[in-house]
């Protein structure tokens, strides 16, 4: 394989999977209401009048919950702050939260200062998008030191206080193969017959996520195409118009290459190509407006992140609070997320989920939004809480169970990639095909 950017090591994605498990049903509401009652009769005798586990930091009579994005202008930053936002808007939790939104910007002195301020002004938890892997763990253990439930979604943090909940390890939901970006190639490797010269454009350098996708993907060339050649690479910065800018300047340069993979803005690879008459493969996120070129045909694999994190994480902080640190809620949350093709495409015709929708009619939304606003674990979602951060009237959130967490919880294997450490009873080593993760001792 040719490429031009240099790694310090290659991997090849373990085949050990994480069962995903169904929400809902009566056992699980069973629990929910034990895990309810037994945090409702700590708080009382912590003399909370919500009934969670410990009283507010700062006093009074609800939790201080801070949710923030990053402030780069992208709409699943935007869907994903409002389905946190509408979360915490939503019955049960309305009662006992006092929300906060905030915008950081994309540096991560900005994001430490941020954290800073709002653990001063009495924080319970903060739930936020971390630009580093591990640039900011030391603002977030003083965080986690003062009591503060810190809760990153989407990238990953390697501070052990701090909760993880992330696809980026995950199995996508019909693959035996986690990481989105191992998937990704190895669907743009099957559209192009296994051959050919591709572009490979990167989001925002530097965060987990794009560090996982990028190295899985290479992963995937190593194992099912080693011949294959990068033409040429750039940052993409997760914005539409810069992947359109350098598409159309590769293109200029490289007319004869055949595939694309495209990270967060993939419709700006996609409407260079248009522009140029040129129909090839394209592996991307999760636009609106690549989902609508499938569904009109064009050749792709739409994959990629879920904005729903951002309810997800939200609940799942809401539930260290009325539960406690101690009652068992995993660290580390694997969240699912799906493959949509030309044949798999479908638009969703309401407001709320329906069973196999994944794009929305269009003139719905913009081109940049996405139908990933619904996933399993966020079942509460709409579409109206993606677009405006409050709840329709009437909707109630849906609450983790501590065990329904647990049969979310990554696979130990991959704990290293995110972590750069091992859990209990396990070491750091190769997994079967070649990736450092972690292998039983």
């Amino acid at each position: 394989m040719k490429r031009n950017w240099k790694v310090a090591a290659l991997a090849v994605i373990a085949a050990s999977s994480l069962a995903l498990s169904a929400c809902g049903g009566s056992s699980d509401t069973a629990d929910a209401g034990a895990d309810s009652s037994a945090a409702t009769e700590a708080g009382a005798d912590n003399g909370n009048p919500c009934g969670w586990a410990d009283a507010p930091r700062a006093g009074g009579d609800k939790y201080v919950v801070y949710m923030s994005s990053l402030n780069i202008g992208n709409a699943w930053q935007e869907e994903a702050v409002n389905l946190g936002s509408a979360e915490a808007l939503m019955p049960p939790y309305s009662d006992c939260v006092e929300l906060r939104t905030e915008r950081t910007e994309p540096d991560p002195a900005s994001q430490i200062s941020q954290i800073q301020s709002m653990t001063a002004a009495g924080a319970d938890a903060i739930v936020t998008f971390a630009l580093s892997p591990t640039a900011i763990n030391a603002t977030f253990k003083e965080a986690c030191d003062a009591g503060v439930t810190v809760v990153i979604y989407d990238a990953t943090v390697t501070e052990p206080c701090a909760y993880n909940v992330s696809y980026i390890t995950a199995k996508p939901v019909g693959s035996d193969i986690p990481f989105m970006g191992y998937n990704a190639m190895a669907a743009l490797i099957d559209m192009m017959g296994g051959a050919g010269d591709i572009f490979v454009a990167h989001g925002v350098a530097g965060t987990s996520v794009d560090n996982v996708h990028y190295l899985s993907a290479l992963a995937a060339i190593d194992q099912l195409a080693p011949d294959m050649n990068i033409l040429t690479e750039w940052d993409g910065n997760w914005d539409s118009a810069q992947q359109q800018k350098e598409t159309t300047k590769a293109l200029a340069s490289n007319p004869n290459v055949v595939g694309i993979f495209c990270g967060y803005g993939e419709s700006g690879c996609v409407k260079a190509l248009k522009a140029a008459n040129k129909e090839i493969p394209v592996t991307g996120e999760t636009s609106q407006y690549f989902r609508e070129q499938l569904l009109a045909g064009w050749p792709g694999v739409s994959i990629g992140s879920p904005p729903a994190q951002g309810g997800i994480a939200m609940k799942l902080a809401l539930g260290v609070l009325e539960y406690g640190p101690d009652a068992g809620i995993p660290h580390d949350i694997e969240v699912p997320f799906k493959v949509v093709t030309k044949d798999t495409v479908m638009v969703c015709e309401e407001d709320t989920y329906t069973e196999g929708c994944n794009v929305f009619p269009a003139g719905v939304v913009g081109d940049e939004n996405t139908a990933d606003i619904f996933n399993p674990l966020l079942p509460e979602a709409s579409l109206t809480s993606a677009k405006t951060g409050v709840p329709p009237a009437g909707l109630v959130a849906v609450p983790f169970t501590v065990d329904e967490m647990k049969s979310f919880e990554q696979d130990p294997s991959r704990r290293y990639i995110t972590r750069e450490a091992c859990p209990e009873g396990w070491t750091q080593g190769k997994l079967p095909e070649g990736l450092d993760g972690c292998v039983q001792s």
